[in-house]
């Protein structure tokens, strides 16, 4: 579908929700790590090395955009050259010495040097994988100064736009499973570039004179990134206290307010939902190519597609509801994986299946519950193309090494996302909050496991979720409910004893609402459906119950929604 040169600079979307996820380079790289380790490496765990600080000095000369279309996409005829030096503070937290570095760096950037003071440092590249091998080892506690000098052609550098991210603007350490938790730094760049472009990154822009302009990200962040444009413009919006700047070319204004208020209201949500806003302040960039995405959130920066900007998005993804999910996704990936940066197994779902619930979250919050249904039914409606096939992988089973194809996307997103819709139905809203504010706060500034997530929830919630886990990170369960049978007798006392058999013809337990429909009201009750099983629920109404129905409010992933009601005859 796209060029190797496309996929490494561009990003996975899933096709409705607008998230985005660095796949493409990332994937070549781990792909070679897992598949052929280096022989003797030391480093066996995530945690064995990480860095503390990056420093970061690059230039870049933009050329014309020349490009053809092929297949409806851009096929690129000219490039543009960065040049950069970084040192990275590099930390060995492992118990014992540690000879090997593993680094996602883009093969369009040649490697001219790279050194550290009293170590002689090997270094060896496949595709996208970097690795270096220290002699002698790094020992156990040291923290060495590792500077690289390289320069290359990496997209996109053009005088219309320019967008360069972590693995081509820098080398970034890279772990077995492909995240980027090592890398939890402070970043400051120094960028250089010709007068008359308006370039944007993370943190605080600290000096802009001669054309070098100076970013310092004020704290620890996992990756950072440049993007903007010579026709592109300023402009300063201050949404609830929050300061934001928008960087547009000329015509892209028509929805700016409505997208600047959109940003705004879903910081503000997630200030009151997790913690404060980390950031001084915003800024998004309107960019005409984001490859097969139309959003990608890095720390309190956002990228956004430009036809989101001029109201021209395709089909259904201009209302309301589509823009400030999209808005409030992107914003989200400013706490996660900005600030809780996931590590090991199922660390993909961690960051964009909690950036896509966090961002319904802030639609119901901000637009009411007809909205936030609306999008939620597209989630399921998304993930119904690869529910219960051969195609579908567990959540825990997705990694940057395997994350591709539409089945993966729908898994992370719509899955991932209703899944932690699931869990919320479990713990009751309020306990589903608390917990989601504690592991947030807990893990501000730090890496965290699906297992950190796991017990933050079960501490709020006051009970064990093992069993949750297990069935839907771990396993594949797909549970299919409908009612086999239901009878209303009148009783003795005036009233109606109504029972109903509720049966899963799918697999995995879970506690599901029972709802039985009078005239003008409805009783729930919950029962613990069995994998595979039956449950027989009985209720006394004072009014005949015209109808059964299962899992009313569709809280719960099924095979089938369109069995789950029985008519009382």
């Amino acid at each position: 579908m796209f060029s190797n040169d496309e996929l490494r600079a561009a990003c996975l979307r899933h096709p409705h929700m607008m998230a985005i996820i660095r796949v493409a380079g990332v994937s070549v790289c781990v792909a070679g790590l897992v598949l052929c380790p280096v022989p003797g490496s030391s480093q066996t765990t995530l945690d064995d090395l990480v860095i503390r600080a990056f420093d970061i000095d690059v230039s870049m000369s933009p050329v014309p955009l020349k490009y053809d279309t092929v297949g409806g996409q851009r096929r690129y005829a000219a490039r543009g050259t960065l040049r950069g030096t970084t040192t990275a503070m590099l930390e060995v937290t492992a118990p014992s010495p540690v000879s090997t570095a593993r680094f996602f760096f883009d093969r369009d950037v040649k490697l001219t040097s790279v050194t550290a003071t009293r170590h002689r440092i090997a270094p060896a590249r496949r595709r996208d994988a970097l690795t270096l091998t220290f002699t002698p080892a790094l020992p156990a506690g040291a923290r060495v100064a590792v500077t690289f000098a390289y320069e290359g052609r990496p997209l996109y550098i053009f005088n219309e736009f320019v967008l360069v991210s972590e693995g081509s603007l820098y080398p970034v350490l890279t772990s077995p499973f492909g995240d980027f938790s090592a890398n939890l730094a402070r970043v400051k760049l120094k960028l250089r570039i010709p007068d008359g472009y308006q370039i944007a990154g993370t943190g605080r822009l600290l000096g802009n004179e001669g054309g070098v302009r100076t970013w310092d990200t004020e704290v620890p962040v996992p990756w950072v990134a440049v993007a903007g444009g010579r026709r592109h413009t300023v402009r300063d919006r201050v949404i609830r206290g929050l300061r934001m700047q928008f960087y547009v070319p000329p015509g892209d204004g028509r929805n700016l307010d409505k997208l600047a208020d959109f940003t705004g209201r879903a910081v503000g949500f997630y200030s009151t939902l997790l913690y404060p806003f980390p950031y001084s302040e915003l800024r998004v960039v309107s960019l005409s190519d984001l490859g097969s995405s139309i959003g990608i959130g890095y720390p309190a920066f956002l990228l956004i597609d430009d036809r989101a900007f001029g109201n021209s998005l395709p089909g259904t993804l201009n209302r309301d509801s589509s823009l400030l999910h999209l808005m409030a996704h992107e914003a989200a990936h400013s706490y996660v994986p900005s600030q809780t940066v996931p590590k090991g197994v199922g660390f993909v779902w961690l960051s964009e299946g909690f950036a896509e619930y966090l961002s319904l979250m802030a639609v119901e919050a901000l637009l009411g519950p007809g909205a936030f249904q609306q999008e939620l039914q597209e989630e399921r409606d998304d993930y119904a193309a690869v529910a219960g096939t051969s195609a579908e992988p567990s959540i825990a089973a997705i990694t940057f090494a395997n994350y591709h194809g539409q089945a993966a996307a729908d898994v992370i997103y719509a899955k991932g996302s209703m899944v932690l819709h699931m869990l919320r139905s479990v713990l009751g809203d309020e306990a589903f909050r608390k917990g989601l504010a504690a592991y947030f706060t807990t893990f501000r500034g730090r890496a965290a496991r699906v297992d950190d997530f796991q017990e933050s929830m079960e501490q709020a919630g006051g009970q064990s979720l093992d069993w949750f886990f297990s069935e839907w990170i771990q396993g594949k369960v797909l549970p299919d409910y409908t009612v086999t049978q239901v009878k209303s007798v009148p009783t003795a006392e005036g009233t109606f004893q109504t029972t109903a058999t509720v049966r899963n013809l799918g697999t995995g337990r879970m506690p599901v609402e029972v709802a039985f429909v009078m005239e003008g009201e409805t009783q729930l009750q919950k029962v613990d459906m069995p994998s595979g099983g039956s449950v027989t629920v009985t209720a006394t109404m004072p009014k005949p119950v015209r109808l059964v129905e299962v899992d009313p409010n569709k809280w719960v992933i099924q095979k089938n929604y369109k069995n789950d009601v029985a008519v009382v005859r």
